[in-house]
């Protein structure tokens, strides 16, 4: 049994029987395996940092709700997110059950993410962030370029930086578009490569540009891209602020 994918809900959806989604746990934390010792590191490790967030979720608000009144949550009710009290004092079965699937899977899964995290900070560590020409003062829009050693292809994107608003939550975003490749030379130099883009997209009069340098190759889409972003964006952090 192959499993790539958990339902939000896989830990009480459905039958509620330890044993199964022990297996359907296990049978996914391997695929996660495979994909991390092939540093393909996403969409797996965003989809880990989501399950374990909410498996701490319903347990904390679980642990809430116990303190508030000894009364057990009704399966039903749970099922329709509305939860109500139900007049015994002890949990029923299904939820006995879905409590000791969440305590098994909580440092199942963190054991993933410790690994997961340790690909990404390595990967974080080898990349390598520099401005190519004179650095102007708007940075939130410009061109990367992007090369990892030994090879010399360069990929060149666009980059834009956006404020983003979510549930009174503010923070910043980032897209990279590909506009064109290009191949590092002694003639073909960083710099010219800023001279052509400039001279092809005549967007920008002298538009920020940084090279992002990864020491040895990784998997771009499902490791070396979002990371670029994630490091882009902490790097241009104190600019933004401002």
């Amino acid at each position: 049994m192959s499993v790539k994918k958990l339902s939000p809900n896989w830990f009480w959806e459905g039958t509620q029987d330890f044993e199964y989604k022990k297996y359907l746990l296990l049978a996914y934390l391997q695929y996660v395996s495979r994909e991390f010792a092939e540093v393909r590191l996403y969409p797996s490790f965003q989809d880990l940092i989501f399950h374990y967030n909410n498996l701490r979720a319903f347990r904390d608000e679980k642990q809430k709700l116990n303190q508030q009144f000894p009364h057990q949550i009704n399966e039903e009710e749970f099922r329709k997110q509305n939860l109500v009290k139900d007049s015994l004092i002890e949990d029923s079965p299904q939820f006995q059950e879905i409590n000791s699937i969440v305590t098994y899977a909580l440092p199942e899964i963190k054991h993933y993410l410790e690994d997961g995290k340790g690909i990404y900070d390595f990967i974080d560590e080898n990349l390598q962030i520099e401005p190519v020409g004179i650095r102007p003062l708007y940075l939130k829009e410009g061109y990367l370029l992007l090369r990892m050693n030994p090879r010399k292809e360069v990929r060149a994107f666009e980059y834009k930086v956006v404020f983003l608003e979510n549930v009174g939550v503010n923070y910043h975003g980032i897209s990279m578009n590909p506009v064109r490749n290009f191949r590092y030379s002694i003639a073909n130099t960083y710099e010219a490569m800023k001279r052509e883009l400039i001279r092809d997209h005549q967007k920008f009069v002298n538009p920020a540009t940084f090279l992002v340098h990864a020491v040895q190759p990784f998997p771009e889409e499902s490791a070396l891209l979002p990371i670029t972003k994630r490091k882009v964006l902490h790097y241009l952090k104190s600019d933004l602020a401002a």
